[in-house]
């Protein structure tokens, strides 16, 4: 998470929802956790437009959290045992979500949870509620040449999927596999924006001449491995500033030549979003994981607000509906992009893109899965 939540969420009082669930989380904030954050998100927005009130469970029970996170409230896990998760689940619990992303769960490589498929199973049948699993992630191992799944930790991953009422899934990589194990359609949609989305924005020609870098540490390695290229993008676009977002980073300002090089760190998530919104491109590094650029909450930033979104190469999205030349560019092919014109459609096209998959469609996916509801996405 490169941004701190700038105001509180503060739902209406329990008693005047209609429904109320368990959010199953790795971890929230302030421990830093994008699939906590997600939730966090997702849950106001369920709140709001469905009336479905959230309890968030954080799994990693060593960490201390405040009595409420944005307005929720947070139940503690006791242990990682079945009689725990009974015990912690509230009573007036209808339904349960849970975010799986595998290693957020694991203690070490050999140590994962197997009592947990089991344990949800069990909780759902004894309260007959709903049980809707989404998968952040599968399991891999990450071989020299290629990735494999994990044979060991998948089969946590095949039991969630095949005893779920509902799963949903943000990678159609992952539903390709997912969907050879649970019975029902999956529901596939892209990652949305966790710091905003302006109703407004303003053409590429109002904008500064600078781009946005922001994520976590791994995005270092767009300095690290592409600095030529991404310099030659700033001489292409005729830009005179890199913002850089999130984790402080250790790099002399002098090796951007005449580009000046601005380092904000930690910014609140509307700082984040205004700084977007002035800007007219931002660059992200994506290459480790290639046909997954829908699953880019970062990408998902940029094109909510209307920047050129650049990325470091070619990523394979076409199943996300991510096209090169039409949805972004990359520094080797910028130079196609002869006007200001021509990367204005681009921005527009993919700020189109996102609006089939904002917050509120995204809560939509999920107030069908839960509450058995017909959703016509993919």
């Amino acid at each position: 998470m490169t941004y701190q939540s700038s105001t509180q969420f503060i739902p209406p009082a329990v008693a005047t929802k209609n429904l109320e669930i368990i959010q199953i989380v790795p971890r929230l904030p302030p421990h830093t956790d994008g699939v906590g954050d997600y939730a966090l998100r997702l849950g106001e927005q369920l709140c709001c437009d469905h009336s479905i009130y959230s309890h968030f469970l954080p799994f990693s029970i060593e960490l201390d959290y405040q009595p409420l996170e944005n307005g929720f409230p947070i139940v503690n896990l006791s242990g990682h045992t079945a009689q725990a998760l009974m015990a912690a689940c509230p009573s007036s619990a209808q339904g349960i979500l849970l975010h799986y992303s595998n290693y957020p769960y694991l203690k070490s490589q050999l140590d994962a949870p197997f009592w947990l498929p089991a344990a949800l199973k069990h909780l759902a049948k004894v309260r007959n509620i709903p049980l809707v699993v989404m998968f952040h992630e599968l399991p891999t191992l990450d071989l020299k040449v290629f990735k494999i799944f994990n044979p060991w930790q998948i089969q946590i991953s095949q039991r969630l999927a095949r005893l779920a009422d509902g799963v949903v899934t943000d990678s159609h990589r992952f539903k390709e596999v997912l969907s050879q194990w649970a019975v029902q359609p999956i529901p596939c949609v892209p990652d949305f924006s966790n710091i905003g989305e302006p109703e407004v924005v303003s053409p590429l020609y109002d904008r500064r001449r600078q781009l946005v870098i922001f994520g976590g540490r791994d995005r270092s390695r767009i300095y690290h491995n592409h600095l030529s290229s991404l310099l030659k993008t700033c001489q292409v676009l005729k830009l005179e500033k890199i913002i850089d977002i999130g984790h402080p980073l250790d790099f002399d300002p002098e090796q951007f030549g005449d580009v000046q090089w601005v380092q904000m760190e930690f910014q609140p998530s509307d700082v984040v979003s205004q700084t977007l919104l002035n800007s007219l491109a931002g660059i992200i590094d994506y290459t480790r994981f290639p046909g997954d650029l829908g699953k880019s909450s970062v990408f998902a930033a940029f094109t909510s607000h209307g920047v050129l979104p650049l990325v470091t190469a070619y990523n394979p999205s076409e199943k996300d509906g991510l096209y090169q030349h039409q949805h972004y560019l990359t520094p080797a092919t910028l130079e196609t992009a002869t006007s200001l014109d021509h990367l204005q459609a681009i921005a527009t096209a993919a700020h189109r893109w996102y609006q089939q998959h904002t917050l509120a469609k995204n809560a939509e996916v999920f107030a069908e899965q839960l509450f058995q509801r017909p959703n016509n996405f993919d």
